[in-house]
């Protein structure tokens, strides 16, 4: 997804307005719910952090400073504090005692868990949509592709990562089995973070892009067996080399 920053503050124009109008209608009084108003805002302040995580407007690594987001929100630090904790047990924040909250940065190794199990859940989830694909789901994953190679095509990389990681989600949600779609939506925030850095790096971009209408013919023909093959092998590639690239980095540290 392409986003509109706020140029006086850098957050997404979307969450910024969505805030002022949870903030002026938790001000409005009398209050006939007040629990709900708070749970809205509270909500807002959530999707607006985790939303500039994934856009890499906070950088991984980069520490998250209450004070001036609650300035640049307008709200208090309460929400704040409880935003970054549930972002935390998402695995997007690192709590670190006596120093704050830090946006995640991943090791090889987390790197390698991470996509290992993607891999495993992704294939499955491929294999067992082949059952109920559709043609008109066919022409959505071909739409989606070609938005992909589109929005490539003309440097849009914000473009490219939201058409990807709907063709993926898409095809999680064809295999039909809730658990593994729930299980792999846990994963999602995670894998996007990753997917910022793998984005920037042009050849692997390049690689991947090729690979994804490999996984669609095979969808097409109704080979479950190969399309969950070229799935596990797409996100593999992924996988090693970012481990490379990040085991590469901290060498060189």
């Amino acid at each position: 997804m392409c986003l509109v920053y706020n140029r006086e503050d850098g957050f997404p124009a979307f969450a910024r307005s969505a805030l002022e109008d949870d903030v002026a209608e938790s001000q409005r009084q009398p209050h006939p719910d007040p629990p709900r108003f708070n749970h809205t805002l509270n909500h807002s302040i959530y999707q607006a952090i985790r939303e500039m995580i994934a856009s890499g407007r906070l950088a991984p690594g980069s520490r998250i400073d209450e004070r001036v987001i609650a300035e640049q929100l307008g709200v208090s630090r309460t929400p704040l504090r409880e935003a970054t904790a549930k972002l935390a047990k998402e695995g997007l924040v690192e709590q670190r005692p006596y120093r704050g909250n830090f946006v995640r940065a991943f090791s090889p190794k987390q790197v390698s868990d991470l996509y290992e199990t993607r891999m495993v859940l992704e294939g499955l989830a491929t294999r067992r949509a082949v059952a109920n694909l559709s043609d008109a789901d066919l022409a959505t994953l071909t739409g989606l592709l070609d938005a992909a190679q589109a929005a490539l095509d003309a440097e849009d990389l914000d473009g490219f990562s939201a058409a990807d990681q709907r063709f993926h989600s898409t095809i999680a949600r064809l295999s039909g089995n809730e658990t593994l779609i729930e299980s792999l939506e846990r994963l999602r925030a995670q894998v996007q973070l990753v997917r910022l850095a793998a984005n920037r790096d042009p050849d692997l971009v390049q690689r991947t892009a090729r690979e994804r209408p490999a996984i669609l013919a095979a969808l097409a023909a109704r080979d479950a067996a190969r399309a969950g093959r070229l799935m596990e092998e797409h996100i593999d590639g992924v996988r090693r080399s970012m481990v490379e690239q990040l085991a590469a980095a901290e060498d060189g540290r």
